[in-house]
């Protein structure tokens, strides 16, 4: 136990440390324009049109085994029914194979469009992965010409945050 104990006390400020350069490292993001999102399967809540390029996009990471990720659906569900009018889309993305996910989405009720890029190739793009290192839940914001707007914990995603996201304010100072 002590020894454990010791690791962790030597690691955590590496881990730390690491955690910070990948958020300074996706603030760098911030304005930066995407060519694409890549999904490998819808896995709940397919929608009919799946060209999302001229709407707003509400991209959250979560994964099955992080308990924060799925403590935060039943907000991310709220606030997709508060702007269900609005021109948005919601998209929970997982890295995990359909199977993988199979009993959490039976056990989770998610409003959201839930996809899964098994390749990581938008985790990458959008530097939620980076150098192996992947804090989850992250929520990015991607306006309506497909530029990055704001990354954050989905707890700090309110109503008001969207409304000004959706009017184009500026987010981050």
């Amino acid at each position: 136990m002590k020894k454990a104990f010791f690791t962790l006390f030597l690691c955590l400020p590496f881990a730390l440390q690491a955690q910070s350069d990948l958020f300074k490292l996706q603030r760098d993001l911030i304005q930066t324009k995407i060519d694409s999102i890549e999904i490998s399967d819808y896995l709940l809540n397919e929608p009919k049109d799946k060209n999302f390029n001229s709407k707003f996009k509400v991209l959250e990471f979560w994964a099955t085994w992080c308990r924060p990720c799925l403590k935060a659906v039943p907000h991310l569900n709220k606030l997709q029914d508060k702007f269900k009018d609005s021109n948005i889309v919601f998209m929970s993305f997982t890295y995990e194979s359909p199977k993988n996910t199979e009993k959490t989405l039976k056990n989770v009720k998610f409003l959201t469009i839930v996809v899964s890029d098994t390749t990581k190739t938008i985790h990458k793009k959008l530097r939620i992965e980076h150098n192996g290192l992947m804090p989850l839940p992250r929520t990015v914001l991607i306006d309506n010409e497909n530029k990055i707007i704001w990354y954050g914990d989905p707890r700090k995603l309110t109503a008001k945050l969207i409304q000004r996201f959706l009017r184009k304010e500026p987010l981050v100072k």
